[in-house]
């Protein structure tokens, strides 16, 4: 059976989406939120289980705010399609199943044994601009990489991280700081050119695409191969 998943809404719409990979991470998460509600921005955070349990609290403050909440796995390893075993671990916390999923590392094969992933209810999202900001040190790289994306347009999603898989809290702290740092400037940029940045639950997806396996390996593009082979 295909993965069936989206990397970008209608382009004929002024909306793009911010998303947050991995958390959630207090209190590094919740100075993301602070940021998109004093900039009048909704934001969707792919979390992982394992922080949802560890960090319980933090995950109802995305929700009470009015950010979206998505699956991201259980443990983020490479290839384990634990997304049933988070998206239990969230539910437990929010009350109620999440529409959305991100594969880990764009692995989509992780996908294909997973109830929850494959469900009807489940759309998975990719992304179109990616400007790899875990792997960046200087804020202001990370706001040219967003803004001066050659995907960037109307339905766009564009992939950012608060938090890491790692149990190194020093790194995981830390690691996010140039993309908080970063965000009022992306905000600022998307905002001065039109857009308005809203959840995923705000966007109508199109032109989906199907994942099947190939002899090229799991991994959805080239590109994504050599990101998670520096990471």
């Amino acid at each position: 059976m295909p993965v069936i998943y989206y990397e970008h809404a209608r382009r004929d719409q002024m909306k793009v989406a911010l998303t947050f990979d991995d958390g959630p991470n207090p209190p590094r998460t919740d100075q993301v939120i602070e940021i998109l509600n004093a900039k009048n921005a909704r934001g969707t955070f792919f979390v992982l289980g394992k922080w949802a349990e560890r960090w319980p609290q933090a995950l109802e403050r995305i929700v009470r705010n009015g950010h979206v909440v998505g699956n991201h796995s259980y443990a983020h390893h490479a290839h384990v399609g634990d997304f049933d075993r988070a998206e239990a671990a969230i539910g437990n916390v929010i009350g109620r199943p999440t529409q959305f999923l991100r594969a880990h590392y764009f692995n989509f094969f992780t996908c294909t044994n997973s109830p929850i992933a494959m469900s009807k209810s489940m759309k998975i999202v990719d992304a179109d601009v990616n400007p790899a900001d875990w792997n960046k040190t200087a804020p202001q790289a990370i706001i040219d990489a967003t803004l001066n994306h050659p995907r960037l347009a109307g339905g766009s999603v564009i992939d950012l991280h608060d938090s890491s898989e790692t149990d190194d809290d020093a790194l995981r702290l830390s690691r996010c700081v140039p993309m908080i740092e970063a965000l009022p400037a992306i905000i600022d940029g998307l905002h001065a050119r039109g857009f308005q940045l809203v959840g995923l639950d705000e966007m109508e997806f199109v032109d989906p695409l199907e994942w099947t396996p190939d002899e090229r390996g799991l991994y959805a593009s080239p590109e994504m191969r050599e990101i998670v082979s520096r990471r």
